[in-house]
């Protein structure tokens, strides 16, 4: 080796070295790369907090934290309908550990010998609040920062199921702290990445929420919740809303102490709702603690607390009462499917009939968020909030693998992620290479500039009464858009007492 090039690698690794090193207020954080232009910073704190608490900001640290791997996941219901939905969509994680310890970020960023000060997309995993997790390899984010400038992708953990909403009736009387400590966990990750992301490259005055399911709920409660907020300059929902309806809402009224002691009764800590019985609670080990959750089939849905999903959501988003920035929404063509295949897998049947199989599904989408879809969006239209509505329409052989999966709920996060290369068996096409590049590069132009990024890049605002739902991936065009009419879609969406009717009868068909 010359000198030159002696001194050329030395300076190139010593520039690499330095850019790894970023300071956040509890500390220097030392990433890895993830590729030649991206930076990946994974498992960084973001809080603290002991069981049904608040979250707190993480302790200050005096060595540098490596961040060369995922923290755990919060500790999951893995019950058999939930592992089922992970199979059946090929996002298991092999040798997942979960713990209570498990507030942590994951950041993507740009080299530094790209473009900086960067938009900030920040993911919110689904999984209906009871199961999910950042690692997923669905959720990896290096690939939208390796093939789009102008951004960074962050992804952290929340709470779930007993650990996120115990539904506590010792914990039910306060007018002023929340015990849906899943959604707090968001705010303060939300908070933590404003307040740190500059030291990663990222613009903190340019940030968006983007999520998937509940994920999606999640994010649309953050507009409610913080109507006044400066953080936020945009959110995309992808097949969750609660202002909207549907299936993935599930806040209660009050809490639901019935589960909360199931739980406790199996775990040896009576059902009677006193402090006895919660400081019983808070010492059994989480993994026995969830375990008897999934034993029991307790569910712990969110509650509408006033503090973090109010009562009053549909007046709120009737009167534009909510965070009024620009909304991209949308859902797949045939969300019921991932659903009700798995339902009937696990049931004595065994098996799908295909006739009542798409029948439940198709009702199932149509109700539970093709509808909420349009509702959300009128709502953010009436109050003059820049609005764009999509419906994932594209079926690919690698993502659908079974022939009664068509455009299933998630199966377009493959695609705007850019892992739809997981499967070795089958082949991808160049439609999906295609597709993926353009569904990313619409969400980035989004998340630069959520005002005018879609316009610019082609798309109408929504409005139900011109072409401007925007169709992706369908028979017409399967590597990008075309552009109808939402009235077709939503033909049925004053007549959902109607659905749910016909709904319930074609689901008793599947009962043996």
């Amino acid at each position: 080796m010359g000198l030159f090039s002696f001194f050329s690698t030395t300076i190139w690794v010593a520039c690499a070295a330095a850019q790894l090193l970023v300071h956040t207020q509890q500390g220097d954080v030392l990433g890895t790369l993830a590729g030649p232009n991206v930076r990946q910073f994974l498992g960084v704190p973001y809080a603290t907090a002991d069981r049904w608490s608040a979250p707190k900001p993480p302790p200050r640290r005096v060595a540098p934290l490596l961040a060369n791997k995922f923290g755990d996941s919060c500790i999951q219901n893995n019950g058999p309908a939930n592992i089922e939905f992970l199979k059946l969509t090929g996002s298991v994680v092999p040798n997942a550990t979960e713990s209570e310890n498990c507030f942590t970020v994951n950041i993507w960023a740009p080299s530094l010998f790209r473009k900086q000060k960067t938009a900030v997309m920040v993911w919110i995993y689904g999984g209906g609040f009871d199961f999910g997790t950042s690692n997923i390899p669905t959720y990896d984010g290096q690939f939208i920062v390796r093939d789009n400038d102008d951004v960074t992708v962050v992804i952290f953990n929340y709470r779930l199921n007993i650990f996120g909403q115990p539904n506590a009736p010792q914990l039910a009387n306060s007018t002023t702290n929340s015990q849906n400590f899943g959604l707090l966990d968001i705010d303060a990750a939300v908070n933590w990445v404003h307040d740190n992301i500059a030291s990663f490259g990222g613009d903190p005055d340019r940030i968006i929420l983007f999520g998937q399911s509940a994920g999606g709920a999640a994010t649309d409660a953050y507009t409610f919740a913080h109507p006044n907020s400066t953080i936020v300059k945009g959110v995309i929902e992808h097949s969750g809303s609660i202002s909207g309806g549907g299936a993935i809402v599930g806040a209660l009224p009050s809490i639901n102490p019935g589960a909360w002691n199931n739980v406790s009764n199996a775990v040896g800590c009576g059902t009677t709702a006193d402090d006895t019985q919660l400081e019983c609670m808070k010492k059994v080990p989480g993994r026995t603690l969830e375990d008897a959750v999934v034993s029991t089939g307790a569910a712990f849905g969110l509650v509408q607390d006033n503090i973090t999903i109010f009562r009053d959501t549909a007046a709120r988003a009737a009167a534009g009462n909510f965070l009024r920035v620009p909304l991209l929404v949308g859902s797949t063509q045939h969300e019921g499917d991932i659903f009700v295949v798995g339902t009937e897998l696990l049931s004595p049947l065994g098996f799908a009939p295909p006739f009542v199989t798409e029948l439940a599904a198709d009702l199932q989408t149509e109700l539970g968020f093709t509808c909420p879809a349009s509702n959300t969006a009128l709502n953010r239209l009436n109050a003059g909030v820049s609005t764009w509505r999509y419906q994932y329409q594209a079926v690919f052989r690698d993502i659908s693998t079974r022939p009664d999966l068509r455009a299933w709920h998630a199966s377009e996060l493959p695609i705007v992620f850019g892992t739809y290369n997981q499967s070795k068996a089958i082949p991808k096409t160049q439609d999906e290479i295609a597709l993926s590049r353009y569904m990313q590069s619409a969400w980035v132009a989004f998340a630069r500039d959520p005002q005018q990024g879609l316009s610019n890049f082609g798309w109408p605002k929504y409005d139900p009464a011109t072409q401007s739902l925007v169709q992706l991936g369908n028979f017409f065009n399967r590597s990008s858009a075309t552009f109808g009419s939402a009235k077709e879609i939503d033909f049925a969406c004053d007549k959902v007492q109607t659905l749910a009717i016909i709904a319930a009868q074609v689901t008793s068909l599947l009962t043996p």
